[in-house]
């Protein structure tokens, strides 16, 4: 305690608390020479006043008490202060690269967002449920043609059954998807009923928006999704309306809405838009035998109270494989299995007629390796940018370094400034992907993906890409830097970058990769238009069908369009080739085979332009051809028939002589394998098709006409028909269109990346020669002359990177290519050309704008550069 009582008490004792004691006596002196002074001036308030404030003024770092510890950190805080300082004003006084290395992590940080968003949509589908672990689907597994197939169908009688001889089993669910004509007041539309057991609201997770989930047990109710309510109703409550569902011509029915289900998660494949009890299957289908083991729905889901019961219940499947097996004598069943709802939608690519559908194991696959082609080509441009920007800091590294700098320090300062550019990169990233990448790439892929800034995980997951990225792109370039000598740098002995082979590594990497998606997006833009003008088969130009009501409409409106001058021909149809077709079992001596069928008459061939192959076509009226079949060039091979005019296969007990061969042709679409197919000879009486052949450009005023006589005929009935023409193609090719679209969208990015950088690192090292183009300049070098200067260092990296390239490219789109298409445009030498062509031309005009430049720079000018 000072002597004099006149300095303030608790000031002093806060300053004798936090200063040093090394310190105190020289620091405090001066604080009691400034009171005394200020004592003698004014008086002893205002000495006080003042020395409380120089109290706080001294509570600085000079002063402070601090442990080896706090004052450690305390130093890295303000080496990382002057790191960042360093960082700014390089970034500042290096626009270009830095512009090049921000947009470019940027795009590629964006890039990642749009991949998390899709991967996480993908992996969230139907894992809304609550009881996704202890629910099951039963499939089956077939032996066919040499493969295991699992379907995703079942025994209607099984769930019955398994609820009476499991107790483990705490529920079960029937499934059954089937087209109704649905009418409120004047709204009639063609829709979708979905039969059910009571328990499907409850083994699901589908809270209701209106309505009491638990009057699915009414046979007389319906529950409705919220897009259905809105479509019939608007915004109005509709619980206690009646809709009517007519199932045919001649059994309909009143249901009262009784509930109205919430907006499903936009991950979601499990859904409905009308919901009935099942037991009302029987009154809309009396024909259906309920007690026939072959019998089989479209879903039988069961629900257990512990996952592992499931076990159980599987080793005692066989029991119903031997009654479903004792009753159908076509395909064997060889097992029953479980597929768990939290994994069914990623198994359904393997299970035929799944209740779930569209699993995208394309995008899975290319969506992440996209994601790290544009991060590996950011980080590329980084490194390849820092080191040779590098150049125009070594008097300062040098001079850090003669201070005192550590190598460690030069790598800390630099990964500093590194994880800077990546925190201003991810900032603009995030930004990118919401209102850039994220609407484009969610009205290109019609999925509805969405990124929550608030989600925690994505938060992880960004961290973790920007910390990645940081460290990767910049590990490198800092522990290169840091192993420069201060006495090389200030002698000017240092020869910096010209060498550097990984440098060189990279870049190569860059073009092959840029080769590589180049090439995908010549190959896709040609396969959209190899696509569109691919045959089907048939000529599906200048005709329209529709889909009868029911088979006795045929004749009326056969005879309202048989005199019309349009139309050069017509026929019926029990099918359709692109919408509906049967799938009999065809008996040879030495196998089965599942085949397709088409139910025709004798006009279908005409109308369609199926083409003869060897043979003849139905005759009208000709008694011999009930029994006869046109097939397809495929199942002659299949069937090994080398004269098969005149052979024959068992259907049943039933055999049919073939009569005809006509020309493959395409059912569906051409993601889907031509099939052995045949054409059979139909009964009117089955006929839910009339197709017409019309004459050129008459197609849309047939088509309104179509409709108009439908509407006087069967107002209560939705018109279904349309131009064959579009009968799959309208979908298929919108999505062939968008994956051109994607694929040059991706190669655009990948070209726009690899340019900058490409243009960052010519322009960094022709900055670095400038000298030396001005003595060659003022020796009399021409254009040519600068050009091959600055051109020889990359011809050996463009060449290798072409020689690897080039053969990737091929490879991977064509692997691509097959994984996508059962039929696959033919990729050949002339996309490969293309691609080299336009590869070459971005890599000759990047180089010649820096040729142009060094060419017209004033050489005096350069000469003067230091």
């Amino acid at each position: 305690m000072p002597r004099d009582v006149n300095i303030p008490k608790w000031p002093y004792r806060f300053f004798k608390w936090y200063c040093r004691k090394d310190r105190f006596e020289e620091l405090h002196g001066d604080l009691e020479e400034f009171f005394y002074d200020r004592l003698e001036e004014r008086n002893l308030r205002y000495a006080r006043f003042q020395y409380t404030l120089d109290v706080f003024r001294c509570c600085r770092s000079y002063a402070w008490k601090k442990n080896s510890q706090t004052h450690s950190k305390f130093n890295q805080l303000i080496m990382f202060k002057n790191y960042f300082k360093t960082s700014m004003r390089s970034m500042m006084r290096n626009p270009l690269s830095s512009f090049i290395n921000v947009f470019g992590l940027s795009v590629a940080i964006g890039i990642c967002l749009i991949v998390y968003a899709f991967m996480d949509y993908e992996f969230s589908i139907d894992q809304h449920h609550e009881n996704k672990n202890e629910v099951f689907l039963v499939t089956y597994f077939v032996d066919k043609e040499g493969e295991t197939l699992q379907y995703g169908k079942s025994p209607v009688l099984l769930a019955e059954a398994l609820k009476i001889d499991y107790p483990q089993v705490k529920a079960t669910c029937r499934i059954e998807d089937r087209n109704v004509v649905v009418k409120y007041e004047n709204k009639v539309f063609h829709e979708q009923v979905r039969y059910t057991d009571p328990d499907f609201l409850t083994m699901f997770t589908f809270p209701l928006k209106w309505g009491d989930p638990s009057t699915l047990k009414d046979l007389n109710s319906v529950i409705i999704s919220e897009e259905m309510s809105e479509k019939y109703f608007g915004d109005v409550n509709p619980i206690g309306y009646d809709i009517v569902l007519k199932f045919d011509e001649n059994i309909k029915k009143s249901f009262k809405v009784t509930g109205v289900g919430q907006a499903f998660p936009s991950a979601h494949q499990i859904e409905f838009d009308f919901l009935i009890n099942f037991e009302n299957f029987g009154f809309s289908h009396p024909d259906v035998a309920f007690n026939d083991w072959y019998k089989l729905l479209d879903a039988t889901f069961v629900q257990v109270s512990d996952p592992e019961d499931i076990h159980t219940i599987s080793a005692g499947m066989n029991v119903y494989r031997d009654l479903v097996n004792d009753t159908h004598n076509d395909w064997k069943i060889n097992a029953f299995q479980f597929e768990q709802l939290s994994t069914l939608f990623e198994h359904s690519e393997y299970i035929s007629e799944s209740i779930t559908y569209n699993y995208d194991a394309a995008g899975r696959i290319t969506m992440p390796i996209l994601g790290l082609f544009m991060l590996v080509l950011s980080c590329f441009n980084y490194i390849n940018i820092a080191i040779v920007s590098a150049a125009k800091r070594l008097k300062e590294i040098a001079v850090r370094k003669t201070i005192g700098a550590s190598r460690s320090s030069t790598v800390i300062q630099f990964l500093t400034e590194n994880v800077l550019v990546t925190l201003l990169a991810t900032v603009m990233g995030v930004f990118l992907a919401t209102t850039v990448f994220l609407p484009w790439f969610v009205n290109l892929a019609d999925i509805d993906l969405s990124i929550d800034l608030t989600d925690f995980q994505l938060w992880v997951y960004l961290t973790l890409v920007a910390l990645t990225t940081g460290i990767v792109s910049g590990i490198y370039p800092a522990f290169y830097i840091a192993k420069f000598q201060a006495v090389s740098i200030l002698k000017g002995t240092m020869r910096f970058g010209k060498k550097n082979l990984l440098t060189k590594v990279f870049l190569c990497i860059q073009l092959i990769l840029v080769c590589v998606l180049i090439t995908a997006a010549v190959v896709f833009t040609q396969n959209t238009a190899f696509q569109k003008n691919r045959g089907w088969g048939y000529n599906k130009d200048q005709v329209v069908y529709m889909q009868l009501p029911d088979p006795t409409s045929y004749q009326e409106l056969y005879g309202a369009f048989q005199q019309n001058s349009n139309v050069t021909a017509l026929c019926g149809s029990e099918h359709h080739l692109g919408h509906q077709v049967d799938y009999p079992v065809v008996h040879t001596p030495e196998r089965k085979y599942e085949t397709r069928r088409v139910g025709v008459s004798p006009e279908y061939f005409g109308t369609l332009g199926i083409e003869l192959v060897e043979g003849r076509f139905f005759e009208p009226n000709h008694q011999g051809d009930q029994n006869a079949v046109v097939v397809n060039e495929l199942l002659v091979q299949n069937f090994g028939f080398k004269d098969p005019i005149g052979e024959s296969f068992k259907i049943d007990s039933v055999r049919y002589s073939i009569i005809g061969v006509v020309e493959n042709f395409h059912i569906y679409s051409f993601y889907d394998k031509i099939r052995p197919t045949f054409f059979s000879l139909a009964d009117p009486s089955t006929y839910q098709y009339l197709t017409l052949k019309v004459k050129p450009g008459t197609e849309y005023e047939m088509y309104d006409q179509l409709r108009e006589q439908w509407a006087g005929l069967f107002p209560d009935t939705p018109f279904q028909g349309g131009h064959q023409a579009d009968v799959w193609g309208m979908t298929y090719y919108e999505e062939e269109g968008k994956q051109g679209d994607f694929m040059r969208a991706v190669a655009l990015v990948a070209v726009l990346l690899a340019s900058l950088g490409f243009y960052g690192l010519v322009s960094l090292n022709v900055s670095g020669r400038v000298r030396e183009f001005s003595i060659r300049k003022a020796l009399g070098a021409g254009y040519s002359s600068i050009a091959r200067q600055v051109t020889k260092q990359y011809l050996i990296l463009i060449v290798l990177a072409l020689l690897v390239g080039v053969p990737l490219s091929y490879q991977l789109v064509v692997s691509l290519l097959d994984l996508l298409y059962e039929y696959p445009m033919p990729v050949g030498i002339v996309e490969v050309v293309i691609s080299i062509g336009i590869l070459l031309l971005i890599l000759f005009s990047v180089i010649s704008t820096q040729v142009k430049k060094v060419f017209e720079t004033n050489p005096v000018e350069g000469l003067k550069v230091e």
